[in-house]
């Protein structure tokens, strides 16, 4: 069985009002007069072989999203879900989002998918490393957002990001041999905007 998560990319750019100050070139801060360019990227897909067992398997994976930015106030980066359905989808078969979440992550349990950030929210410090079939692991893990939710906040920074900064985003799915074979898809969406 495979889980793909295919990540989207969106930028937005915030700018802080300037009250009576008038000016048409040169440079405010570390940017360029009207514009404080950010630039982002990932591996677009993430894939995840697990071979179900009796008991249950687990695999994680790692993304790295990259964001580059000369705002010097830096960016926030989020993620959500593409989608309003969270869980990973395969036809008419799912396998559930785990319901913990980013403030309070939980151990997966089988039949569930999530993510984490080493050192974010209550994820705890890890380090987090690959793993391929494994037994359910001590590692925690949150749902991912849907859409029409708030978007989880994985990184938040003070200064410039040039040359680009990244953050190892882990994703992790356990599942057992009640679950259909197949690939299981979702879709993630990365926004980063500068502060």
């Amino acid at each position: 069985m495979a889980l793909g998560i295919v990540t989207t990319i969106a930028l937005a750019s915030q700018s802080a009002p300037v009250l009576a100050i008038q000016y048409g070139s040169g440079t405010y801060g570390a940017c360029s007069y009207s514009s404080c360019s950010i630039s982002i990227s990932s591996a677009s897909v993430v894939t995840l072989n697990v071979t179900p067992s009796a008991s249950g398997s687990c695999t994680i994976q790692q993304d790295i999203v990259s964001v580059s930015t000369d705002n010097s106030s830096g960016y926030s980066l989020t993620l959500a879900n593409a989608s309003t359905n969270t869980a990973l989808l395969n036809g008419a078969a799912t396998i559930g989002s785990t319901a913990a979440s980013q403030a309070g992550p939980a151990t997966l349990t089988v039949n569930h998918w999530g993510y984490r950030v080493d050192g974010v929210g209550g994820f705890g410090p890890g380090p987090t490393t690959a793993q391929s079939n494994a037994s359910i692991g001590t590692s925690l893990f949150a749902g991912v957002p849907a859409s029409n939710a708030s978007a989880d906040t994985l990184a938040n920074t003070s200064s410039a990001a040039n040359p680009a900064a990244t953050t190892n985003v882990w994703y992790g799915v356990c599942a057992n041999t009640g679950i259909a074979s197949g690939t299981y898809t979702t879709q993630i969406t990365y926004t980063a905007v500068t502060n």
